[in-house]
């Protein structure tokens, strides 16, 4: 009986050894970088900490409003720092708000001829409130400006003001009766045709005959 026991606990501990053998081998430990290897990740690590302060520092000057340091600050970061995708996203979007603050100003209309024309296009734009202002602009400048007040009349045609309308095209056939002429193939003053005011005012003048001199006898 005590042999029999002795012979199980033997294929017991068999058993045991062979399971630890079909075990998962232990890996080695993994090589210590080169000192190469190790200077290139501290290298790397300096530049992203380098991207990371101009990125403040862009971020600092847009604070203040100083949009040109920043936007040098923005662009250095992309342009410089090629590995830091993450801040060229967020530094592209700081850069165009920069771009908009920095960008020079057209100077506007100043001149009558230049005010018709700027009122001319931002009408054919469907912008009659900037057409109006540039045109109100021009005869506040010159009250007799033939054309601001033609146009005028068009403006306010358009946006079914009759009496203002007639007001200034009575006003731009006062100082330039030729206005006149064009008005009647105006189609902007379809609308206004029908009233007797402008019936009156693009009726054609009556030419007085001249008498010629008598021969003398």
């Amino acid at each position: 009986m005590a042999k029999q026991r002795r012979a199980t606990k033997a294929k017991r501990t068999v058993r045991g050894k062979r399971k630890a053998k079909t075990g998962r081998a232990v890996s080695p430990p993994a090589p210590r970088p080169s000192p190469q290897e190790e200077a290139a990740r501290e290298a790397k690590l300096a530049r992203h900490r380098e991207a990371i302060s101009t990125y403040e520092h862009g971020l600092g000057a847009l604070q203040i409003r100083d949009f040109a340091s920043a936007g040098i600050a923005f662009r250095s970061v992309i342009e410089e720092f090629h590995d830091e995708h993450e801040l060229h996203d967020r530094s592209r979007v700081h850069l165009r708000v920069c771009e908009r603050q920095t960008m020079p100003l057209t100077p506007g209309p100043t001149t009558i001829e230049e005010l018709v024309y700027a009122a001319t296009i931002a009408l054919n734009n469907a912008a009659q409130d900037e057409s109006l202002r540039h045109l109100q602009q021009a005869v506040s400048q010159d009250a007799e400006a033939e054309q601001a007040h033609y146009m005028l009349a068009i403006v306010y045609a358009q946006a079914e003001c009759p009496d203002l309308a007639i007001s200034h095209l009575e006003r731009a056939v006062e100082l330039e009766p030729e206005n006149r002429t064009v008005a009647r193939q105006e189609p902007d003053f379809k609308s206004l045709r029908e009233d007797q005011r402008v019936q009156k005012l693009l009726k054609p003048p009556v030419q007085k005959r001249r008498r010629g001199h008598r021969p003398a006898r």
